[in-house]
Formats: C-alpha cells, structure tokens, sequence
C-alpha cells in the first residue's frame, strides 16, 4: 500500500530532525538557539525582538535564549549610537562559525536529498515541496 502525504512528509521531518538534533548536540546548542543562529546573517545586527518572533518565541523567553549565546559567546551586542535604549544583536566571529557548520550540514542533506532526482524533475520537485510548506506553515 502506498504511503500518504503526510506520512511521507513525517518520514522527511523525521530524517531532518534527525541531522538537526545531530548538529545541534554537537554545538551543544538547543533548539530555541539553534533556530536563533539561523536566524541571523553575518555582519547584520537585529533586534532581540525580531530575533525572538524568528526563533518563534515570546519577548521573555527569547530575551533568555538571547542572554544564552551571548553568555556562550555566540553574540555580541549591537547597541545603536544614536538610540542606545535598542538592543541590538549580531553573530561573533563564533556565531559565524557555527553558521557556517550548520549551512555545511543543511547543504550535504540537501545534496543527499536531491541527488537522486533527476535534472529535468528537479524545479518541479523543488516548486513542490516550497508549495506544501507555504500550505504547512503556520
């Protein structure tokens, strides 16, 4: 009997997690900061309450992820000259680190993913599964 979409959906979640919980324990990150990470671009400050609704987290909770990385080195504040009452966050030379290994290892699942589909399917593939997330997403 053939699977359902959704059960095929579980099976792919469940192999990402899978990577992502391998990653992450490595790192010795959790997931709210794991997702934090993720969040932010190199060289880029953002507030800490961008970064808490991108981590998809309350102000309080993300304010204590927050405090967590920069604690453990990960970020650095980012305080504006001209309205220091902002707080503004951005990677270190660390935080960039681990993006970059996170980015390794999204990139070689995605290879291990996509290297069995062939070239002529591939946009539909890809226009597929951005289709079911746009549908998933909260």
């Amino acid at each position: 009997m053939d699977k359902s979409v959704v059960e095929m959906i579980f099976e792919l979640k469940l192999a990402c997690l899978s990577k992502e919980e391998s990653i992450r324990e490595r790192l010795g990150l959790s997931p709210a900061e794991y997702r934090g990470i993720l969040s932010l671009q190199p060289g880029k400050a953002v507030s800490c309450m961008k970064l808490s609704n991108a981590m998809g987290l309350s102000k309080s909770r993300g304010s204590r992820v927050v405090d967590k990385l920069i604690t453990n080195g990960y970020l650095k504040e980012a305080r504006k000259e001209f309205d220091k009452r902002v707080f503004n966050v951005k990677l270190t030379s660390s935080g960039e680190k681990v993006l970059k290994e996170i980015s390794l290892v999204m990139k070689e699942c995605e290879s291990a993913i996509l290297k069995d589909v062939p070239k002529n399917e591939l946009k539909a593939f890809t226009q597929t599964l951005r289709k079911i997330s746009e549908i998933v997403r909260p």
